[in-house]
């Protein structure tokens, strides 16, 4: 007959218990990597884009990202932090079918001041054809007033 130990488990025979160690050790180097990983993964925002100099105030963020139409320097189109198509007819049926456009009529638009007038002009045609009305431009608020010549 087999010893009876503290535990209440027989000396010899099968234990009636899970061993977690190795569990443990597989889930903190899983925790680990995606430690390492995530950073790697977030996006980077796309498009920098130089404003022109203006007076002007600051719209809210939210107001921003759902609202406010970009172009930058090489005259790729975002509507907030996601990309439009390059084609004006495209980009109509895109910012058509966007909700919150339609509701308020209203977009804001910026450009970097690089950006050729032609791409605006397609942005804004755009718009138009899409039945959104008004069109707010944004500068860089922090910018000095100059001087009228």
């Amino acid at each position: 007959m087999s010893k009876f130990i503290e535990d209440g488990f027989a000396g010899d025979g099968p234990m009636g218990a899970i061993n977690v160690t190795p569990m443990v050790d597989v889930m903190l180097c899983l925790l680990i990597i995606f430690m390492v990983a995530t950073p790697a993964m977030t996006p980077e925002s796309p498009m920098q884009i130089v404003l022109p100099n203006a007076v002007g105030q600051n719209i809210a963020e939210e107001q921003f990202l759902l609202s406010t139409i970009s172009i930058d320097a090489k005259g790729n189109v975002f509507l907030g932090t996601v990309g439009l198509s390059a084609d004006p007819a495209i980009m109509a049926s895109e910012l058509s079918s966007n909700a919150k456009l339609k509701e308020d009529g209203l977009a804001f638009l910026q450009g970097d001041k690089n950006i050729s007038f032609d791409r605006i002009v397609d942005v804004l045609v755009a718009l138009r054809t899409a039945g959104i009305a008004k069109v707010g431009f944004l500068t860089d608020p922090s910018a000095e007033k100059k001087p009228a010549t």
